[in-house]
């Protein structure tokens, strides 16, 4: 809500502050310098300014009491260019990620690829779960890497593409070793205040930890929708097997002679 400037300073009008999940990155704040300007010219608010975790916004208070839903929406967008400035600099040459690090991502997007069943068991989850967007994801303690993908709503994400690391809750998954679901994020009290399902655009969510037989930790087996989705026990379960499934063909074309390092 708009309030008085604090120290008794009424010369710039009425402010808002909105929060951030966290400190700014440089990322985030070359982002929110290239995209702040159009932003305040559309609203004719007087300043935008990041101040530690928050965004302070001064302008008439009937500007500010109409702008909270654009402002957090610029918020998203702000996040998603610099997630891609992140991922465009991890691939740019000099980035300091090992050769051994991509190799290994690479070797596993192929092998995963090459899964006889991996198609059919995405498209199953996504008929089970009722979410239109499933994925293999290979996570190291590094790199998010998208190894295969069932996408009926356009979600963008292809098979060998990265997420940054820290954004997903796989990252959260891997340090934990549980599955995690949620069937409407923006009403749960946990998910609803995680910054992922609202950088991603997401309400539903499972994601199950896939490891193989001698306990390495290879990645997840996820599903998301933008819609509400609601998930019983029997249906995580169904999931739960599918991701075991996907680790023993795993460890069986890593032990195969037809499986090339």
């Amino acid at each position: 809500m708009p309030s008085p400037l604090p120290g008794g300073d009424s010369g710039a009008g009425p402010l808002m502050i909105a929060f951030l999940s966290g400190p700014p990155d440089h990322y985030w704040i070359e982002a929110f310098a290239a995209e702040v300007s159009d932003f305040k010219a559309r609203h004719g608010l007087l300043d935008v300014r990041i101040d530690a975790r928050q965004l302070v916004v001064t302008g008439d208070a009937s500007q500010l009491r109409s702008v909270t839903a654009d402002l957090r929406d610029f918020v998203h967008r702000v996040s998603r260019i610099s997630l891609q400035r992140r991922v465009l600099e991890r691939f740019a040459p000099g980035f300091t990620s090992t050769a051994a690090e991509h190799a290994a991502a690479t070797r596993d997007v192929n092998l995963v690829a090459h899964l006889p069943g991996v198609a059919a068991i995405l498209e199953a989850v996504s008929r089970e779960t009722g979410m239109r967007f499933a994925t293999v994801a290979r996570v190291s303690d590094t790199r998010w890497t998208a190894c295969a993908v069932h996408d009926t709503i356009h979600f963008g994400l292809r098979a060998g593409q990265d997420l940054v690391l820290e954004t997903t809750i796989c990252n959260e998954i891997r340090e934990h070793g549980r599955t995690v679901t949620f069937s409407h994020a923006s009403a749960h009290p946990q998910f609803s205040k995680h910054p992922t399902p609202a950088l991603y655009g997401f309400e539903s969510y499972i994601s199950v930890p896939i490891y193989r037989a001698n306990g390495q930790f290879f990645g997840t087996l996820c599903a998301v929708d933008p819609q509400p989705r609601y998930l019983d026990q029997a249906t995580v379960a169904i999931v739960e097997n599918f991701a075991r499934a996907i680790a023993a063909e795993i460890d069986a074309r890593m032990a195969g002679a037809s499986y090339s390092e």
